[in-house]
């Protein structure tokens, strides 16, 4: 299957909270009142069974979180992406590598958390390489600011990991302030709270462009309190 062999299921006149072959769409500027109730992971339009959800925001075209699925293939996969031409590409390689077990949303990640998930319900969050927004006039669009760190505490279960990569040596110490100004998460490394070696990770195509690029990349991991 190619990319553009997924197309949109809805109109922007008819634009609702949408399942489409194994892909939640969450439009912009919808009715949260519509009355949709968005399934059970076990329903066989999501999973079709019971096991553990781990969720990658921010997944690109999809090749880290492909490569997941494949090598632990007990395991339940969301992947978060905002952009439809990404989420094409997910797509794409979900259905040629026959995976049942990821599961796609095309949507922002806070209003998904928010909305959708029930509490302790996550055993772990990867976030690879998010949108930094360096200038100060995009603030408001930086995903790791305090509700979402809140909603990633609330989903996760008593045992469960964050997992933040980036490249860009502002956003690291970004991160970390936001996810140490709240009591519910603390860091896995000691100060300065990052890696930039992880044996075994996997790859994503930002890693790869920016490696290329001889940038450090950072690896930080914070658990809950």
């Amino acid at each position: 299957m190619r990319p553009y062999d997924f197309k949109y299921p809805f109109s922007w006149e008819n634009r609702a909270p949408t399942i489409a072959d194994h892909v939640l769409f969450i439009p912009k500027h919808y009715n949260l009142n519509d009355g949709w109730i968005f399934p059970r992971f076990e329903d066989s339009v999501i999973f079709g069974r019971i096991a553990p959800i781990w969720i990658e925001y921010c997944t690109g075209n999809g090749a880290w979180i492909i490569e997941q699925a494949l090598a632990h293939p007990d395991r339940n996969w969301i992947a978060v992406e905002k952009r439809f031409d990404r989420v094409q590409k997910i797509w794409s390689k979900m259905k040629n590598n026959a995976l049942n077990n990821l599961f796609i949303v095309c949507g922002d990640a806070l209003q998904f958390t928010k909305t959708y998930l029930q509490e302790q319900s996550v055993e772990g969050i990867y976030i690879n390489f998010p949108d930094p927004w360096p200038k100060f006039k995009h603030v408001k669009h930086r995903l790791l600011q305090a509700p979402f760190v809140a909603e990633m505490a609330r989903v996760s279960t008593k045992h469960a990991t964050t997992t933040i990569v980036t490249d860009d040596d502002d956003y690291t110490a970004r991160i970390c302030q936001a996810m140490l100004s709240t009591e519910q998460w603390k860091p896995v490394f000691p100060e300065p709270y990052y890696i930039t070696e992880w044996e075994g990770y996997g790859s994503s195509y930002f890693e790869q462009l920016w490696r290329e690029k001889g940038k450090t990349i950072h690896f930080m991991q914070f658990g809950l309190s």
